[in-house]
C-alpha cells in the first residue's frame, strides 16, 4: 500500500531523504540491494507538517523559540515545552486513515517504530541517538502514541542543542517516521566497517550482546567486542564482558532484565556468526561506499539489519598509490612546521602541494584540507632520532615524538619493505635542481654574514633584501595578462616565496639561534650561581609581530586622547594597514582575507584597548622589560669581571647583545613571506573575476574553493566552488586534527609516552608562575570574550594572536614548543606559558581558577 503519506520502504531510496529521512532512505537502499531488512513503511515528513499545521503548533514553537540559548536549564524547558504540544495534538483525520491501512497490511501486529530525520545520517551532520524508537507495538492506539512521540523527538533536548551549538537553524525542520515488523531480537548489536577507535580502514569492530539493542545504546550492558581485520577475518583484539542484563519484550513494549547466569560471561556471538555477519557488513560499506555504523538483529540464526549510517567521526584517508601492499607514515606538515591545525583553502591546499612537491623528495598527499608528508624514510636515521626528540629548535616537540613512536611501532614491518637506499638516488638527484643549487651556493655567503657585519648593519642588509626580494615579484605580477600566465607564475613563484625568501632572510641571522645557549655555557663554566637569562628573551628589538602590537597600543594612546573612535579611514589606523594589512588569521594561505580588506578584528583590538585604559600599563610594561633585560647583561659581565674573567666578560656582553638585537629578526621571514601570499592572492583575485565574466564561477572570492586544474579545465566551477566551500567550512568546525597518520588509515592525534596522570603536565615554554581564570578561544576573532588578565587557553598561536597577549597573563597551548610563535612572542612580553597540553580547550572551562607555572609545564587547578 501508498498514499501521499506512507511509502513501502521497498520503493524509496537516498534520494528521498529529503521526504523521508536519511535512515529510512538508508533502509530503502539496503533492501534494494537484497539484504535482510525488516519489512515496513515510512509516514513521509510532510505528514509530520500536515501536524503541526493542523494543531496551530508552528507559531508556538516559534514563540517558545525566540528565547532560547545555549543553556542547558533553558533548553530543557523548552523542550519539555514543545514536547508537550505534540502529546496534546490530534492527528487529522486523513492521516489517521492512512495510519490505520498501514497497520492493517502487517500480519503480525508486533511493530517497530522509529524516527527518520530528514538531516539525519548524513555523512556531514551525525545526529545518532538523538530522536526515539519504539519497540514491540501492539495495537493502534499505541502506534498514534508512538508516531506523536516521534515527531516530539524532533524537539528533544540532544537535538536541540545540537543545533544551537552548530549553528542549525530550526526553521523548516521536519521528521519521517519508520513503522517496520518487529524483530524480537535473541541477540543485538553494532557493527563499524572502520575502525572508529583507531580510524583503520581495513579493520572492523563488533559489539554484540544478548536481547534487543537498546541496552547497548544506553549504556546499560557492556557488550562483547571484536576487532577483526576486514580482509581475512583474523579476530585481532577479543573482549568477552560480563553481560548481566539484556533489553528484552515484554506484553507491551521492552525493559531490562537480567541475563541467565550461565549466559553472562559467555561469548554473544560464535565465530561462525561472526563471519556471516561481517560479510554482510562488507557489502553494505561496499554498497554505500563509506565505511559505515550498522545495527543488526540476530533471530533464530537470521540476521535482520534495522539501520546504516555513514561513521562521521573518522579523519578522511589519504589516497592510496601503493595498493596498501606497503606501510606509509605520514605527518601532518603544516602543524610540524608551523603549528597550524586549521585546513587551508582548497587554492591554498593545491599552492603548498605544488611547492611541496619541489622541494621535498617524498611523497604529499592531502585530506581535510591538510598536507601529510611521508616521513617513513626517517626510520633509516635511526642512530638520529634521539637528537630528533630532543631537538630545542623543534616547533612542535610532541609531533616529533609521535612520529618517532609509530616509527619505532612499526620498525620491523618497514625494515621488511625498505628498498635498497641506491634506489633512492633518482628521486634525491631530481631535486638537485639548477633552482636548488643556486638557492645553496647562494646562501652560503649570507649565513656568514653574521658573523663579519654589526648587528645594525645586518639588520638593514635582511630588511632591504627582503624589501627588494617583494618588489620585485610585485614588478612581474603587474606584468601578467592571460589566465595560464598568472597560474604559471603562481606556480613557478610559490617555492620563492613559501621557501627560498624566507629561508634566506633567516640564513642572515641563523647563528643568533645558538646565542642564548652558548652564553649560557660560558656562564655555566665560570659560576654555580644562576642567572635570570629569560628576562633578557623580553622585549627584543627588530621583532615585526611585538612592534605591531606596540603599535597597536600607541594608536589606541592617540585615538583614547584626542578623543576619536577607531574607523578604517582614521589616519593612524590606515597607515597601521599599509604596514600591516597583508596580515591575516592563517595567513600562510592566500584564500583568506587580509587585515586591508577586513580590518574589523584591528579595530575591536584598539577598541578593547581603550576600554580597559590599560595601554600606558602595557606600553611601560615593555619598556621596563627592555630595559631590565640591558641591566641583567650588564649586572652578569659586572659580575664576570669582578672575578677577573675580562675576556670571557667582553665575549659574553657580545654574545647576549647580539643575540638581542638579532633574534628578534626571526619573526621577519614569515613577515616578508605573507607579503608574498597577499600578491598571490591578488592575482588570484583576478584569476577569480575572469571567470566570474566568463560564467565560470558565481563570485571571484570562489576562486580560493577550486585548485589549478579546475582553472586549467575551461569546466564550469560554480557547484564545484559551492561544495568546496561548504566541506572547507566544516572542516573548520573540526575539533582534533591527528598528529600522524598511516597509509591504513590510522591515525595518532598525540605522544603516548608525554602524558602523565592528571593529563596537566605541559612543555615550559614561557618562565614564570601565574595565577587567573582560563578563556577558551577558537581564534583571534574571539578577543572579545578576553579580559585583562585572562589566561589565554588555545590549540596554537600564529602572529595574528600576538595582539591578544598584551591582555593576557598567562598561555596555555595544545600544540607547538620552545621555538613556535606563541612561544618566542610571551617570553618577549614576559607571559608564562605552557604548550602541549592535550585537549586543553575541552578539559579546562572558561572561568576556571588555574595556576600556570612556565618553569616546570605545570598546570593546576585551583579550588576555590
Amino acid at each position: 500500500m501508498e498514499s501521499n503519506y506512507v511509502k513501502n520502504l521497498s520503493n524509496v531510496s537516498k534520494k528521498d531523504t529529503l521526504e523521508i529521512g536519511g535512515k529510512a532512505g538508508n533502509l530503502g537502499e539496503m533492501i534494494n540491494s537484497k539484504l535482510p531488512v525488516p519489512k515496513g513503511y515510512v509516514l513521509v515528513a510532510d505528514a509530520y507538517r500536515i501536524f503541526v499545521s493542523y494543531n496551530k503548533i508552528d507559531k508556538k514553537i516559534e514563540k517558545l523559540l525566540i528565547d532560547v540559548e545555549e543553556n542547558n536549564e533553558i533548553i530543557e524547558k523548552t523542550s519539555d515545552s514543545i514536547k508537550a504540544l505534540f502529546n496534546q495534538g490530534e492527528i487529522p483525520e486523513d492521516l489517521i486513515t492512512e495510519i490505520d491501512k498501514l497497520y492493517d497490511n502487517f500480519e503480525n501486529t508486533k511493530l517497530a517504530v522509529r524516527s527518520s530525520a530528514t538531516l539525519e545520517d548524513s555523512i556531514e551532520t551525525s545526529f545518532a541517538g538523538q530522536y526515539d524508537s519504539f519497540l514491540n507495538i501492539k495495537d493502534k492506539e499505541q502506534l498514534y502514541n508512538c508516531i506523536k512521540r516521534c515527531w516530539s523527538s524532533l524537539w528533544n533536548i540532544e537535538g536541540l542543542s545540537y543545533r544551537l551549538k552548530n549553528n542549525i537553524s530550526n526553521d523548516n525542520l521536519d521528521i519521517g517516521v519508520i513503522i517496520q515488523e518487529f524483530i524480537p531480537g535473541e541477540k543485538s548489536g553494532v557493527v563499524f566497517t572502520s575502525n572508529p577507535i583507531n580510524n583503520r580502514r581495513d579493520q572492523m569492530l563488533i559489539n554484540s550482546s544478548w536481547g534487543l539493542g537498546e541496552a547497548i545504546v544506553s549504556g546499560k550492558v557492556t557488550p562483547d567486542l571484536w576487532v577483526i581485520e576486514k580482509k581475512n577475518y583474523n579476530i585481532l583484539e577479543e573482549e568477552i564482558a560480563s553481560k548481566e542484563f539484556m533489553t528484552a519484550q515484554k506484553e507491551n513494549g521492552v525493559e531490562l532484565k537480567s541475563v541467565a547466569t550461565e549466559n553472562t560471561k559467555e561469548p554473544s556471538l560464535l565465530k561462525s556468526e561472526l563471519i556471516r555477519l561481517l560479510e554482510f557488513c562488507r557489502k553494505i560499506e561496499e554498497y554505500f561506499g563509506y565505511p559505515q555504523d550498522i545495527e543488526w538483529i540476530n533471530y533464530k540464526n537470521n540476521f535482520y539489519f534495522v539501520q546504516s549510517r555513514p561513521i562521521t567521526t573518522l579523519f578522511p584517508k589519504l589516497e592510496s598509490d601503493n595498493n596498501d601492499k606497503e606501510i606509509k607514515i605520514y605527518v601532518n606538515f603544516l602543524l610540524l612546521d608551523k603549528v597550524i591545525h586549521e585546513p587551508l583553502t582548497p587554492i591554498g591546499v593545491d599552492i603548498w602541494k605544488t611547492f611541496l612537491t619541489k622541494i621535498i623528495p617524498f611523497d604529499v598527499k592531502s585530506a581535510a584540507g591538510r598536507l601529510f608528508v611521508d616521513v617513513t624514510e626517517i626510520s633509516r636515521l635511526e642512530r638520529w632520532w634521539n637528537r630528533l626528540r630532543n631537538n630545542p629548535y623543534d616547533m612542535d616537540p610532541i609531533t616529533t615524538k609521535t612520529i618517532l613512536e609509530v616509527l619505532e611501532r612499526e620498525r620491523n614491518l618497514i625494515r621488511k619493505q625498505r628498498k635498497p637506499f641506491v634506489t633512492l638516488i633518482p628521486t634525491l638527484m631530481k631535486f638537485l635542481n639548477p633552482s636548488f643549487l643556486k638557492f645553496i651556493f647562494s646562501s652560503i655567503p649570507k649565513a656568514a654574514y653574521g658573523k663579519f657585519l654589526s648587528p645594525e648593519k645586518l639588520v638593514d642588509k635582511v630588511h632591504n633584501y627582503g624589501e627588494k626580494q617583494i618588489s620585485l615579484l610585485e614588478q612581474k605580477s603587474r606584468k601578467l595578462q592571460t589566465l595560464e600566465e598568472r597560474i604559471k607564475f603562481i606556480e613557478k613563484e610559490s617555492v620563492v616565496v613559501y621557501y627560498y625568501l624566507p629561508l634566506k632572510i633567516l640564513y642572515h641571522v641563523i647563528d643568533s639561534i645558538t646565542y642564548l645557549d652558548k652564553a649560557k655555557k660560558i656562564i655555566n663554566e665560570n659560576f654555580e650561581t644562576e642567572f635570570d637569562l629569560h628576562k633578557i628573551e623580553k622585549s627584543l628589538p627588530n621583532n615585526v609581530t611585538t612592534e605591531m602590537g606596540i603599535r597597536l597600543l600607541k594608536i589606541a594612546k592617540i585615538l583614547d586622547e584626542s578623543n576619536e573612535k577607531p574607523t578604517r579611514n582614521n589616519p593612524e589606523i590606515k597607515n597601521f594597514l599599509k604596514e600591516y594589512g597583508h596580515r591575516a588569521y592563517l595567513e600562510i594561505d592566500p584564500g583568506i582575507p587580509r587585515w586591508s580588506e577586513e580590518p574589523e578584528y584591528i579595530i575591536n583590538l584598539i577598541k578593547s584597548y581603550i576600554k580597559d585604559k590599560s595601554y600606558n600599563e602595557k606600553i611601560d610594561k615593555f619598556y621596563n622589560n627592555k630595559k631590565e633585560a640591558e641591566e641583567i647583561i650588564e649586572d652578569i659581565c659586572f659580575s664576570f669581571n669582578e672575578k677577573g674573567l675580562y675576556k670571557e666578560s667582553k665575549k659574553l656582553q657580545k654574545i647576549l647583545n647580539k643575540y638581542r638585537k638579532l633574534f628578534g629578526i626571526r619573526e621577519f621571514p614569515k613577515f616578508m613571506m605573507v607579503k608574498g601570499v597577499k600578491i598571490f592572492r591578488e592575482v588570484l583575485l583576478d584569476i577569480g573575476k575572469e571567470l566570474k565574466d566568463n560564467g565560470r564561477l558565481d563570485n571571484k572570492e570562489d576562486v580560493f574553493f577550486i585548485d589549478i586544474a579546475d582553472i586549467r579545465s575551461e569546466k564550469k566551477l560554480n557547484k564545484v566552488a559551492l561544495d568546496n566551500r561548504k566541506r572547507y567550512n566544516e572542516e573548520l568546525k573540526r575539533k582534533s586534527v591527528p598528529r600522524v597518520v598511516t597509509s591504513t588509515g590510522e591515525t595518532f592525534f598525540h605522544s603516548k609516552n608525554i602524558k602523565n596522570s592528571s593529563g596537566n603536565l605541559g612543555i615550559p615554554i614561557s618562565a614564570g608562575v601565574y595565577e587567573g581564570q582560563v578563556r577558551i578561544l577558537e581564534s583571534p576573532k574571539e578577543s572579545y570574550k578576553l579580559k585583562n588578565g585572562d589566561i589565554l587557553v588555545a590549540k596554537s598561536t600564529n602572529p595574528t594572536w600576538t595582539p591578544l597577549f598584551l591582555e593576557i597573563g598567562g598561555l596555555i597551548t595544545e600544540m607547538g614548543g620552545p621555538m613556535s610563535h606563541g612561544s618566542v612572542v610571551a617570553r618577549e612580553y614576559g607571559i608564562p606559558a605552557v604548550s602541549g597540553i592535550s585537549d586543553a580547550t575541552t578539559k579546562y572551562k572558561d572561568g576556571q581558577l588555574i595556576r600556570i607555572n612556565g618553569e616546570t609545564g605545570e598546570v593546576e587547578l585551583i579550588n576555590v
